[in-house]
């Protein structure tokens, strides 16, 4: 069906993309909780820091996709069992960084594959092509849009 057809919110790819993702999230949360008992905002924190690590809360929510306070809050939690860390940074003194622990490490190398399965599984609807087609579109729009929606921020904030 043409998006010209549909009536109502259907008709905006914003608003598929949105049911889309409340999709993943729901079901992939449902996986971390009673795979590793974290939540979905620790899992991305834990994903963010293991893969570019470490952060300032600012850069960890902006690579996690949580606001500032969703980040703050699932960093906290994952200091208080021992997963991350926090340190001054060595550039600046007055921005504090957080990193993961051996434990949190850990725990990172059981988020990832989790991840991928879950990802794998929701487009497996789609063939190699297809996949590639949309990963590259969503690329094209991510990057188009991405300096508008995220202007640079101070990273001690």
């Amino acid at each position: 069906m043409k998006d010209s057809a549909k009536a109502g919110l259907e008709q905006f790819l914003t608003y598929r993309l949105h049911v889309l993702n409340k999709l993943a999230e729901r079901g992939i949360s449902a996986r971390y909780q009673a795979k590793l008992g974290v939540t979905l905002p620790e899992a991305r924190v834990i994903a963010a820091v293991g893969s570019f690590g470490p952060f300032s809360i600012m850069e960890l929510a902006r690579h996690a996709n949580l606001d500032k306070s969703q980040a703050s809050r699932a960093a906290e939690a994952l200091i208080r069992q021992g997963l991350m860390q926090r340190r001054p940074s060595a550039e600046d003194g007055r921005v504090v960084l957080v990193s993961l622990t051996p434990e949190g490490r850990a725990l990172y190398r059981k988020v990832m594959p989790i991840a991928r399965k879950w990802n794998g599984d929701m487009f497996d609807c789609l063939d190699e092509d297809e996949q590639a087609a949309l990963g590259a579109a969503l690329d094209k729009v991510i990057s188009a849009n991405s300096e508008a929606a995220f202007p640079k921020a101070d990273p001690r904030r």
